[in-house]
């Protein structure tokens, strides 16, 4: 029991230097360099303050300093973060690939975050990406061609798209592709990325039905590819075995 709340306590803490990724790097704010502080009143931020959850419930959900309301996004966020490595724990017998997964997943968080927000996404989330995917290597049952063509398949295309019809995909969307596609392999990135267009399309649909936005209006798809790729990652191998006993 003690393991799992220091692996909830270590949870929450990497839930919170997601959250300064999420609210600097947008900014052009350095994530390690320089001193958190109050976005309302500007005021550096003490150690204590920067505790995750705790500070929340000692300052009652205030800034020490200027007293404006803290988000209560903050401390749920930090909250689900360690409740999601307890999880990924509790059901990956390996704890390095538990803990890389729960990386991953965190860095998708935030790049949709980031996304729906800004319409952008930060190269330093698609670095960080880079060292947890090559992490997660030694863990694949994929052959190398397999990955090595997972990184063009799906964003050489989008690609060549952008030249015939110009920001029709973002290039944080087509980076984002190549860095899982070769995690995934090439058949499992088609399948994250059917997934996604799938539900991009679900949700471009009802915005356009009730006059939400209108056609020309570019959405966020970061968070649609994230979800596509997860579900691949973890239900890959039996979204693709039900599809090949309907219909192969």
């Amino acid at each position: 029991m003690f393991l799992y709340v220091w692996f909830f306590i270590l949870g929450a803490v990497i839930g919170s230097f997601f959250q300064v990724c999420k609210d600097r790097l947008p900014l052009g704010l350095d994530i390690v360099k320089g001193r958190s502080f109050c976005f309302d009143c500007l005021h550096p931020l003490q150690w204590f303050d920067l505790i995750p959850i705790v500070s929340y419930v000692m300052l009652k959900g205030r800034c020490r300093y200027c007293h404006h309301r803290i988000s209560l996004f903050y401390p749920i966020f930090e909250m689900m973060s360690g409740f999601l490595l307890v999880l990924l724990v509790y059901y990956e017998s390996q704890v390095i690939k538990a803990i890389l997964l729960f990386l991953l997943i965190m860095d998708f968080i935030t790049i949709s975050l980031i996304d729906r927000q800004w319409q952008i996404i930060p190269d330093e989330m698609i670095i960080l990406e880079i060292f947890i995917v090559s992490g997660l290597m030694p863990y694949s049952d994929v052959s190398l061609w397999e990955h090595l063509i997972g990184i063009l398949i799906i964003s050489m295309p989008l690609l060549l798209l952008n030249f015939w019809i110009p920001d029709s995909f973002g290039g944080g969307d087509i980076k984002l592709l190549m860095v899982n596609g070769f995690m995934l392999g090439y058949i499992k990135i088609i399948l994250a990325f059917t997934i996604a267009v799938l539900l991009g399309g679900i949700y471009a649909s009802y915005l356009l039905f009730y006059k939400k936005t209108h056609r020309h209006h570019h959405i966020a798809f970061a968070g649609f590819l994230c979800v596509g790729i997860l579900i691949s990652l973890f239900f890959g191998e039996y979204i693709l075995y039900f599809y090949s006993y309907l219909f192969i």
